[in-house]
């Protein structure tokens, strides 16, 4: 009984493994509107994961907003200049449901009462917010060396 118990263990690992393998990975280009400080400040310079999250806007006749999640073990995983909102971000990544958002908060400014569960706006993005987002599709970045 253990034994069968095991393999069926590992054959779910293998399909899972095999599934995350096989998911088709998307071209996003859009330009940074915000960004969750929190994670942004908070990262090590150690052997530890560290993410960055993030909002673009993805140009065409209505705007769409995609939540991106980037996650490495270096201390740095967006180039800086992105950090303004003036130029498009490109990255490759796969749609990741388990991280959707519903109604996020923008704010133009830091304060201690905004600081968790908020995403700060970029400088482009500050005198033109984005409306009320319903929901917010989030994307896993895939990392690639440079």
């Amino acid at each position: 009984m253990h034994r069968q118990r095991k393999a069926l263990q590992i054959a779910a690992v293998i399909i899972v493994l095999s599934l995350v393998c096989l998911a088709r990975s998307t071209k996003l280009t859009g330009k940074m509107v915000a960004y969750d400080l929190m994670r942004h400040t908070s990262k090590t310079a150690s052997g530890q994961q560290n993410e960055e999250v993030v909002v673009l806007e993805e140009a065409g006749p209505k705007p769409r907003y995609i939540k991106v999640v980037f996650s490495s073990t270096g201390s740095t995983q967006i180039d800086q200049k992105y950090f303004d909102g003036t130029l498009p971000l490109e990255v490759d990544a796969f749609r990741d449901k388990s991280c959707d958002e519903k109604t996020p908060t923008f704010v133009p400014e830091v304060s201690v009462e905004h600081i968790a569960k908020t995403y700060l706006l970029t400088e482009a993005f500050k005198t033109k917010p984005p409306g009320r987002i319903k929901s917010l599709e989030c994307y896993g970045a895939i990392y690639k060396k440079k």
